[in-house]
């Protein structure tokens, strides 16, 4: 084996003598090293500064090793051969004998134990400090043989109580062998394989780094080196050239061709987000921007207004019902106002929309416009969102702090959906931050101004929460000048075709209907509003021919709506049994997803196709909080 790749720390001279026999009939050239626990580390160190990639060993040498160091530890397993082997010879000195070691050896000493009824004292121990005090205590109490490792033997010796060193058989110190091996091999492959990643990606005319959750930067290339003026270890959010950027950082948006100003340069910067079950990671890309014009860039100062720019305007609204008119004459008239907005309806109506629509067609178009939404985020996590914290605010805190959404959104707008599900405590500085127009950040001494549009959203009647005490009054008075009410798709007489038409060609598919199905959609409640009807739509544009008309049969079978509509155009309502079994599975599948996720609402509705806010419904309704 070159260059001690793989290195063994026994911790008995009986197992040091067993696993040179192992390495001797294999012809392998491992080294193995006995150390005293206080000198352990710095070897395994030294080693892993000279090219060890794995190490092997057992017990409580391989927890300590496991816990400090940043490479693979293989254990040789505790066996009863080897177990039963000790006590034999240990038999042939004293009857009362006493074993000490760590957990995974003590459970495996338990279970010969109960297994073969023999009778000896199990000594657990945690750390090698305690093994000292062990062995003493029973020497104060007229054992005179022990059973241990290396640090046990030179106890023993200290208080003159003979030792028999731990044991084990010639398969277990196989088996780890070869899972070390195995273990190599694929370090040394994946090595390889990020070494000609990583050439490749320094061949790159784009800038590109890494960053983890905290913001720090895991990895960056050639050209993002000079690009960014970054460097790997550095934290993102304290390099101020990025600062325009650090809530679509925080927030988890994705970015694309931001112009960005570093050191005088203007770079072209754009940000995707990525997860998978243990991480979340973000990658920066860039490149130098040239002139506008000549690129067909935009320039960095009319970019540098739009850092959090609105996707939708009125003009994406659509509907010709006269209780969407309505609702959009009413948004528009608010538009020109200043004063906070509190959109009550449906889920599924469109609350963030008219938010966005409001926002640009206002006089703060030109200011960002951030949006949070309260039943997606942690209460614990919920505060610090909004009001950012100060540097050393609490553990784990970002070195420098970090902004909330109002610092965030200054001289924009706050777009705050589901603010029903604010705990009190954050009610309680929302009031404060709207009468005030200043707050502080959590863990902070000064005071921030405060200049922004405050709009808000929620789907359960804000007044009869009030009225049972679980929204403050003051608050309900502050945020609701003026109110718009949504109206649900039901309400919308003749929309649902127009959404359908436009919906389809966003996909550029159309399909025909017949009359029964044109009917039949009309009719139907829509209880998800237009959540639901983009779902029944995709449904159709996966599973339904184009070259076959839609029919009422084909809707049921497709959009699980199973009743048609009766000719007096009454509701269609599901079947019982069909709708039981469809909340069963779909409570099957949240539980299993939000158990993959370890309970990350975030990353469940992300799997699962849906919004926070639906999925966090759906697991009060299920009961799987």
């Amino acid at each position: 084996m070159k260059n001690n790749e793989i290195a063994i720390f026994s911790v008995s001279q009986t197992i040091t003598q067993r696993i040179f026999s192992v390495l001797a009939e294999r012809k392998l050239d491992i080294p193995v090293y006995e150390y005293h626990y206080a000198d352990l580390l710095d070897k395994a160190e030294q080693l892993i500064q000279g090219g060890t990639k794995v190490l092997i060993s057992r017990g409580g040498t391989a927890a300590v090793l496991r816990n400090h160091l940043n490479i693979p530890v293989v254990e040789i397993a505790h066996d009863l051969h080897g177990i039963y082997r000790i006590l034999q010879e240990a038999r042939k000195t004293s009857q009362k004998i006493a074993a000490v070691g760590f957990p995974r050896f003590c459970h495996v000493l338990r279970y010969y134990q109960n297994m073969a009824q023999d009778e000896f004292k199990i000594c657990q121990v945690y750390n090698h400090y305690d093994i000292e005090n062990v062995v003493k205590t029973l020497a104060e109490n007229d054992y005179k043989l022990v059973i241990g490792g290396l640090t046990v033997a030179e106890m023993g010796k200290k208080y003159d109580l003979k030792v028999v060193m731990g044991d084990t058989d010639n398969i277990t110190i196989e088996q780890a062998l070869d899972v070390a091996t195995s273990m190599l091999n694929y370090i040394n492959r994946e090595g390889i394989r990020q070494e000609m990643y990583w050439s490749a990606l320094n061949q790159s005319r784009e800038g590109v780094m890494c960053l983890d959750q905290s913001g720090e930067i895991i990895n960056i290339n050639a050209r993002g080196f000079t690009l960014f003026q970054c460097s790997t270890g550095e934290k993102i959010f304290q390099k101020p050239c990025f600062k325009p950027l650090y809530a679509s950082i925080i927030n988890e948006l994705d970015v694309q061709d931001y112009a960005l100003e570093i050191e005088g340069e203007s770079v072209q910067v754009s940000i995707k987000h990525f997860s998978n079950k243990q991480d979340f990671y973000t990658i920066v890309t860039g490149s130098k921007s040239e002139q506008a014009g000549s690129s067909g860039f935009r320039s960095s100062k009319k970019i540098a207004s739009q850092t959090f720019v609105t996707t939708y305007t009125f003009a994406d609204i659509i509907g010709d019902s006269p209780a969407m008119q309505s609702a959009i004459a009413q948004a528009k008239r608010y538009a020109a106002s200043d004063m906070p907005i509190a959109i009550q309806g449906e889920t599924g109506t469109g609350k963030e929309l008219f938010a966005q629509s409001i926002h640009h067609a206002g006089p703060r178009s030109a200011e960002p416009f951030i949006a949070i939404n309260c039943a997606a985020i942690p209460e614990t996590l919920l505060e610090s969102e909004l009001f950012g914290y100060a540097d050393g605010a609490f553990t784990n805190a970002l070195r420098g702090g970090k902004p909330g959404i109002f610092e965030m959104a200054m001289n924009g707008t706050v777009f705050i959906d589901e603010i029903s599900e604010a705990p009190l405590a954050v009610q309680v500085k929302l009031l404060r931050i709207l009468q005030e127009k200043r707050f502080s950040r959590l863990g902070g001494d000064r005071l921030i101004s405060a200049n922004f549009r405050l709009i808000t959203a929620s789907n359960k009647d804000l007044a009869a929460l009030v009225a049972a005490g679980e929204f403050r009054r003051d608050l309900w008075y502050r945020i609701n000048v003026l109110e718009l009410r949504l109206p649900a798709l039901k309400e919308r007489c003749g929309d649902v075709m127009l959404l359908i038409d436009a919906l389809l060609s966003r996909e550029g598919i159309a399909l025909r209907f017949t009359d029964d199905a044109v009917n039949f959609l009309n009719a139907y409640p829509w209880p998800g509003n237009i959540r639901e009807l983009q779902t029944a739509v995709s449904r159709l544009t996966v599973l339904h021919d184009v070259n076959e008309k839609v029919d009422v049969k084909v809707l049921r079978a497709l959009c699980h709506l199973s009743a048609s509509a009766s000719e007096s155009n009454e509701a269609a309502l599901p079947l019982t049994d069909e709708v039981d079994l469809l909340k069963k599975q779909e409570q099957k599948l949240i539980h299993s997803v939000i158990k993959q996720t370890d309970g990350d609402r975030l990353r469940a509705a992300t799997i699962l196709g849906i919004s926070p806010t639906t999925l966090w419904r759906k697991m009060k309704i299920y009961n799987l909080e």
